[in-house]
């Protein structure tokens, strides 16, 4: 009779299969656990994502109701007369018909002639201007005209017409031409008339200079200031010169009968 004879091998493979169950039953347990953990931190996320949006809406709409419900600040008016702050005397307006505003922030020149009660606040003219650039501000205060020249040299070495002195070396003058000449026009800087470009004077066209030098008498007040607001009367359009036309070296507005501009 043959005798039993126990089969390692087969014992030996039934132990190895177990074994690569165990670990692939781990190794589905590792992967199930991190997969939860992921999710769980990803509606955590999500979860937080939306509650941050909620509470900045709820914030957002009670900063609206607040800023919809509260009582505005009681505020004085401010008038453009006040801004300007005109400081004139019966001395004065007994002398002088008019007195200058000169809005620095929005480079317009105003003049102004006495209302019924004798103060300074109907404006009958408006031009547009260029005050001083940044680094050559045109100073701020109140001044009165002195001396006045039909041509000027300037200190850049340029000519002005029509200057009128508002105080030391800050002039009312047309824009600055090359030389002693009206066909020499710097053109570039008569473009710029309506926005800060001078050396602290300001500039004009040669008809609105030519107004300036003809009507503002000796010592009349000019009061330099910056406000939001131009001038009662607006801020006038400018005119630009085409720097390919022939003609570029002449001011559009000069009154001058052999002007090419006007000359018919």
């Amino acid at each position: 009779m043959a005798k039993y004879t126990k089969n390692t091998n087969s014992n030996k493979y039934k132990s190895k299969r177990q074994e690569m169950m165990r670990r692939r039953r781990i190794t589905t347990i590792v992967v199930l656990v991190v997969f939860v953990l992921l999710l769980a931190l990803i509606i955590k996320g999500c979860t937080s994502s939306a509650a941050k949006k909620k509470a900045a809406a709820e914030a957002s709409s009670k900063a609206a109701a607040a800023t919809t419900t509260a009582a505005p600040e009681e505020t004085e008016p401010v008038t453009y007369e006040r801004d300007i702050a005109f400081d004139t005397d019966a001395t004065y307006a007994a002398k002088h018909k008019y007195c200058v505003g000169v809005n620095r922030q929005e480079n317009v020149v105003t003049v102004y002639e006495k209302d019924s009660d004798g103060y300074y606040t109907v404006a009958v003219k408006a031009f547009a201007c260029s005050c001083g650039k940044e680094g050559s501000e045109t100073p701020l205060g109140t001044y009165t005209t002195a001396d006045k020249y039909e041509w000027l040299k300037m200190v850049d070495g340029t000519y002005a017409q029509y200057t009128l002195r508002i105080t030391d070396q800050i002039w009312f003058h047309s824009v600055p031409y090359t030389a002693k000449d009206k066909s020499t026009l710097e053109s570039e800087e008569f473009n710029k008339l309506g926005t800060a470009a001078s050396l602290g004077c300001v500039r004009l066209s040669a008809a609105d200079a030519k107004w300036i030098y003809d009507n503002i008498e000796w010592k009349s007040m000019v009061f330099i200031y910056d406000s939001d607001t131009p001038s009662p009367l607006g801020k006038p359009e400018t005119v630009k010169i085409d720097l390919n036309n022939k003609n570029k070296g002449w001011d559009p507005t000069d009154p001058d009968k052999s002007n090419p501009w006007t000359k018919k």
